[in-house]
């Protein structure tokens, strides 16, 4: 039995192709598939240009896969992508049994191997996904790059222009944010800033995401503006986890999982220390995440196919084989 598995975001789409016993046949990263941005065409262009590639490195003919699951950025979120992302997958992989699902779902699944619990995503967005022991779902967040996805990379950034501004009008002290800043952008002139939000971010949201790591230097650097920050971002976080929680059915005095994922969390114990102090509070247990995203669309991909316990040992091996992927632009 052959698996795909395809966990694309907002930021990079990654592909994964295995047999039923982990052993990877093609591992491959393209940019971001987001639909709302790419179009019709786009989105379709990106995809071809992905299968093929996958499907060259590998050798297999989409005749030979057994199932795949495609878990993707704004799907059933745009209306017509229900109905658009299969058509053009079905297109491109012909009598290939495909399964979809938001990139919400593949975070939850890789991050707890499949098990009832919750998973929070902070990437480029934020979204938190959840399953209890009956199978019963809830999705809380991910609802804007610009106007919400509190907690996320997008929002820190957005926390930190707010404080930027703030700063150089004279409304706040100037501190690590307002030089890291000016740094980053190479900025002469404060309202040179707002060119570049007008003319570089709006045009690609990415960037946007991007600058939380100039929060994450001033905040190394002991900046209170930028550690509140992040301070701020693990409350969110926790308030989806507990929005999560209410809506599903766990049993009495049962300790629910939280397990995370996405590009936030790596900016180390600034984010950790408070999200684990959030989470402590909530009476969460935290995990860290078994497996990546990517690895979680595979898991979802080879369900009625492999029991629990032979997902797993495919995922281990599969996450033993794993290196840096190469990427196509």
């Amino acid at each position: 039995m052959i698996f795909l598995g395809c966990d694309g975001g907002s930021t990079k789409t990654e592909w994964l192709l295995v047999d039923h016993t982990g052993q990877v046949l093609a591992h491959r990263i393209f940019p971001g598939c987001n639909f709302a941005f790419w179009g019709e065409d786009g989105f379709r262009d990106l995809m071809v240009r992905s299968v093929q590639t996958l499907l060259a490195d590998s050798g297999i003919t989409s005749q030979q896969i057994t199932s795949a699951m495609l878990s993707l950025t704004v799907y059933g979120e745009v209306p017509g992508t229900e109905e658009f992302f299969p058509q053009v997958m079905q297109s491109i992989l012909p009598d290939c049994p495909l399964q979809f699902s938001n990139d919400s779902v593949a975070g939850w699944c890789g991050s707890l191997a499949g098990r009832p619990g919750i998973n929070i995503v902070a990437g480029t967005g934020s979204v938190a996904y959840g399953q209890d022991s009956a199978g019963n779902a809830s999705r809380v967040g991910g609802w804007s790059l610009f106007f919400a996805d509190e907690g996320s990379c997008s929002w820190v950034a957005r926390q930190m222009i707010t404080e930027f501004v703030k700063q150089a009008d004279g409304r706040h002290p100037r501190s690590a944010i307002y030089e890291e800043l000016r740094q980053e952008l190479s900025i002469t002139h404060d309202l040179y800033f707002s060119g570049y939000l007008q003319t570089n971010v709006r045009q690609d949201s990415s960037l946007l995401a991007k600058l939380q790591l100039v929060v994450l230097r001033a905040a190394q650097r002991g900046d209170p503006a930028a550690i509140g920050i992040y301070h701020r971002a693990a409350e969110e976080l926790t308030e989806m986890a507990t929005a999560i929680r209410q809506q599903l059915t766990f049993s009495a005095g049962e300790t629910v999982p939280v397990s995370y994922s996405g590009g936030l969390f790596r900016a180390g114990e600034v984010i950790m220390t408070p999200f684990r102090a959030c989470m402590d509070r909530e009476s969460f247990v935290l995990n860290e995440p078994r497996y990546s995203p990517v690895l979680g669309a595979l898991i979802l991909a080879a369900r009625g196919f492999l029991s629990l316990e032979e997902s797993d040992a495919m995922a281990d091996r599969t996450a033993a084989q794993l290196t840096t992927a190469p990427s196509v632009q």
